[in-house]
């Protein structure tokens, strides 16, 4: 029985011009997306994968030091290439119009590969620690530059070909250097080539212009070339319970994962115990400045004109009053769920920013008081004299621990709208809350002396588990890139609207945890790999379609048959258990910090 795809490439792609890759993207596939089939070489986790530009072949690397080279639609193992690193593999790339590949390992070291011979052409060993990921560019893949736990990124043309230094100052071939930070993943923008995204153990991703450095000694320190910070603006402000555990264990989260989406505009972060970030790039607000806010200052806000009212259509009034219903259930995830599809048709209504910011509230998981701030000052940009929503920036101020600015909005607040606890049972709840605290001693928390320019994020996605590997990606997808993606430690794979954040399908990919999830460049495919020895191709699996069919079939999910909402539910609680993944990278990379570079063992799980 032939699948929509392989329809779709006898069909079109027999020559394979790239030419239907617009065309084979559409909701009837994305809908009908299941396992197509289990590719089978590797003898340890495969813990990376790369597709090539025309989506033809696929590479993947392993804990087994090797890189297989597949031709997927034929569920065909093209090659399989002993890379003689020392240790796991993290990252594969084409290289030399996809005749060779570029690996880099856990040994710290670079290789060059030949495909056809299926030999080591180079071994760089320029870095002191794990090499965790390596890009080209996409204009020039002889140029490579690959990312180290040791801090650095390192540029290596293999036009040149390279000679390690022997020099206690080592090879000059550092571009980036980071001090007290690895780096975990970095990527180059594919249309404007001269910028870089690092993401490192830390939670801020930095993008570099590459233009403006310069080669330079592993000892030495290279910043000039940085343009852009992104942090997720709640991570600016850790309250004091959380600066006092970072100080005696937890670091605080760190990015395993950024990549620019297909324009280049925006910026995709996955972040160890935490969530999924979006950036604009160039355009994006910046952090949320607590430490200027007033009274005064909501109040001088110039009024936005609003081109929505609350008047919605009657589908949008029908997911409103959907949200309505989940929240006075105390289903405060459905309730946030549904108020941000509301708010992707009507982002100026101020009822529905108040609404939701009172959802995140509710709700409580990581990020949302934040959120909730974030949304009242929207509301109050488009109506400065909205009553509800400065009290929603109150309860949100209360909520992030800054209860002295909370307790001088609150009196603001009683003189503009003439109301006091004594008549009003929800201002007197929150007013005693904040005297009470500070009252108890309790501190506001002092803003980080990092985040000064800073970019805020745009989107952010929730549901899935990020605690246990330091490798787990997360992409784009669909005709438009609007999907996100990611894997996660449950066993499964999700899939986000990109503009409502809302999770739409989560599929088990993985006995354990799901690290990679690459999509092909131009047919509705992705591979996705875990802890398992395997790589798993999944596309749409069905007879060829009858387009006129209105019920697709839904996917099996898991095999506890858990609702959507039941893992999402236990992942948050899992993200909230303080099992954090950056307390275990810390311990790991004192660890490295401590061994031989070239005695210590890795396994799946750490990596």
């Amino acid at each position: 029985m032939k699948t929509h795809l392989h329809a779709l490439y006898e069909r079109q792609l027999k020559n394979w011009d790239g030419g239907a890759s617009k065309r084979a993207w559409a909701d009837y596939f994305f809908n009908k997306l299941n396992l197509e089939t289990t590719l089978k070489c590797h003898g340890g986790c495969v813990n990376c994968l790369q597709w090539c530009k025309a989506g033809r072949y696929l590479l993947s690397g392993s804990d087994d030091k090797n890189v297989c080279l597949w031709e997927p639609l034929e569920h065909k193992l093209l090659a399989r290439i002993p890379s003689h690193h020392g240790e796991n593999i993290f990252s594969v790339k084409f290289v030399n119009k996809e005749k060779q590949v570029i690996s880099g390992a856990g040994d710290g070291e670079v290789r060059h590969l030949d495909i056809a011979s299926t030999s080591v052409l180079s071994a760089w060993r320029c870095h002191r620690h794990r090499v965790k990921r390596c890009c080209t560019l996409e204009d020039d893949d002889n140029l490579v530059i690959s990312s180290s736990e040791d801090g650095t990124a390192r540029q290596f043309d293999i036009r040149e070909g390279h000679t390690c230094s022997s020099t206690d100052s080592g090879c000059s071939n550092t571009l980036i250097r980071l001090a007290n930070c690895s780096i975990k993943s970095i990527n180059s923008n594919p249309m404007r080539t001269h910028l870089l995204c690092v993401g490192a153990s830390d939670d801020i991703a930095r993008v570099y212009d590459r233009r403006y450095l310069s080669l330079t000694h592993a000892g030495g320190s290279n910043s000039t070339g940085e343009l852009y910070r992104y942090l997720p603006g709640h991570l600016a402000y850790p309250t004091v319970d959380e600066q006092e555990e970072e100080n005696r264990f937890y670091t605080g989260p760190s990015i395993t994962w950024c990549t620019f989406d297909p324009t280049g505009n925006f910026l995709l972060c996955n972040m160890g115990g935490e969530q999924i970030y979006l950036y604009d790039v160039k355009d994006g607000e910046k952090v949320v400045n607590l430490e200027i806010m007033s009274s005064e200052a909501v109040e001088d806000q110039q009024t936005i004109s609003s081109t929505q009212t609350d008047e919605f259509d009657t589908k949008t009034a029908a997911i409103k009053e959907e949200g309505n219903r989940h929240y006075n259930v105390s289903d405060f995830q459905r309730a946030v769920t549904a108020y941000s599809k509301c708010l992707a048709l009507y982002p100026n209504s101020v009822v529905l920013l108040n609404n939701r910011a009172q959802a995140y509230l509710k709700r409580g998981w990581k990020g949302d008081h934040y959120a909730a701030l974030r949304d009242s000052i929207i509301a109050l940009s488009l109506d400065p004299n909205n009553e509800k929503a400065h009290f929603r920036q109150i309860q949100s101020l209360h909520a992030m621990k800054y209860n002295k600015l909370a307790k001088t909005k609150l009196k603001t607040f009683q003189n503009k709208f003439s109301r006091t606890p004594a008549t009003d049972p929800a201002l007197k709840t929150l007013w005693d809350n904040v005297s009470s605290a500070i009252e108890n001693g309790q501190k506001d928390p002092q803003s980080r002396t990092d985040i000064l320019d800073c970019v805020d994020y745009t989107g952010r996605y929730t549901g899935h588990c990020n605690c246990k590997t330091d490798i787990k990606e997360a992409n784009f997808f669909g005709p438009d890139q609007e999907y996100i993606m990611a894997g996660s430690d449950d066993k499964h794979f999700f899939f986000w609207d990109r503009h409502t954040s809302q999770v739409l399908k989560v599929y088990k990919g993985d006995h354990s945890l799901v690290n990679c999830v690459q999509p092909n460049p131009h047919l509705p495919v992705i591979a996705t790999s875990g802890l398992e020895k395997v790589v798993k191709l999944w596309s749409p699996q069905s007879n060829i379609p009858d387009l006129s069919e209105d019920a697709p079939r839904e996917p099996l999910m898991n095999d506890d048959e858990m609702s959507l909402w039941e893992i999402v539910m236990k992942n948050q609680a899992m993200m909230d258990s303080r099992e954090p993944f950056p307390t275990f990278a810390m311990i790991q990379n004192a660890m490295l910090g401590m061994l031989d570079p070239d005695s210590f063992q890795n396994s799946c799980n750490p990596s």
